[in-house]
């Protein structure tokens, strides 16, 4: 599977938890947190950090209900199409 983001700058992190800034406005000193189990709070903004990059996929990848809200808010793409490399393709013809 592979994860193309659309809106990364939503994903957040509190207390070890990753998660997406939803329904908030940027001005909003709390904001509406989820986690994708079905689990929303609301937490001041000056509590939140930035996830890196890896950490964020992997939690992606291993958390069903989180990449389904993001791609339900079009803040993620999935594609799960098969790709071959050259040494694959080349074999298959031998």
């Amino acid at each position: 599977m592979k994860i193309t983001f659309i809106k990364p700058e939503l994903f957040v992190q509190h207390n070890r938890n990753i998660g997406i800034v939803l329904f908030s406005r940027e001005q909003d000193q709390h904001v509406n947190f989820f986690t994708g189990d079905m689990e929303h709070k609301r937490v001041n903004r000056n509590e939140l950090g930035s996830p890196s990059m890896n950490y964020l996929e992997a939690e992606l990848l291993t958390n069903e209900s989180l990449r389904l809200l993001a791609v339900d808010n079009n803040i993620i793409t999935l594609n799960y199409q098969q790709s071959l490399d050259f040494l694959e393709y080349a074999v298959s013809y031998n």
